[in-house]
């Protein structure tokens, strides 16, 4: 049986952005990571794969949480398009204490995972059991 009803959730999503003035190779991916009043996001160069290498990944200005809900959007100021490719939750929010390294258990794809952001980039890992 699930303790997900029982855990204060928070929402992440994965959004795809195709043709941004400022991304050289024209596409990138935004990793949105609801805490409270707005998401903490880092821009990705590809998509993170189970148990997979690190992806680069550059924290980036805070988003407004309307990008949870959003499937798809035409930007304004010919800043390109960007789409939702995944989504789930966060399974803990974030420690109040700022750090340049955070490990977060995510729902990644139905299974449970834990979400790393660090000096190497992003990665997804299989949870220890």
């Amino acid at each position: 049986m699930s303790n997900l009803g029982e855990k204060n959730l928070y929402r992440w999503v994965l959004l795809k952005h195709v043709g941004s003035p400022d991304d050289v190779k024209g596409v990138h991916f935004d990793l949105l990571l609801e805490d409270k009043e707005f998401c903490k996001t880092w821009r990705l160069s590809d998509i993170p794969v189970l148990d997979g290498p690190y992806v680069d990944s550059v924290c980036i200005a805070p988003h407004n949480l309307y990008w949870l809900d959003i499937e798809e959007k035409v930007l304004s100021s010919n800043r390109g398009v960007a789409k939702r490719v995944k989504q789930g939750v966060l399974l803990q929010s974030f420690q109040s204490v700022e750090t340049s390294s955070i490990k977060l258990s995510v729902i990644w794809d139905k299974l449970e995972v834990d979400l790393v952001l660090d000096e190497n980039g992003c990665r997804i890992l299989s949870r220890k059991k």
